[in-house]
């Protein structure tokens, strides 16, 4: 094994960031990492999201460059 290689400590370290990135969604619930819940998740299970309609989307319309009026 060549360690006296510096590229081999960057390929090294390279494949183990990549191998915790992969291994991610495993490991961070068991050290108490737990990403932020987000008021409007739909999968909450509070049911907030549910109460709230969705908002609507407003969209211009154009034809030839211009606006149409709705």
């Amino acid at each position: 094994m060549p360690s006296g290689d510096w590229q081999f400590w960057v390929v090294t370290g390279l494949a183990a960031a990549a191998l915790l990135f992969l291994t991610r969604p495993m490991w961070l619930p068991l050290v108490g990492v737990r990403k932020r819940k987000q008021a409007n998740c739909p999968g909450c299970p509070s049911g907030e999201a549910a109460n709230t309609p969705p908002r609507p989307r407003h969209v211009d319309l154009t034809i030839g460059g211009k606006r149409v009026k709705r």
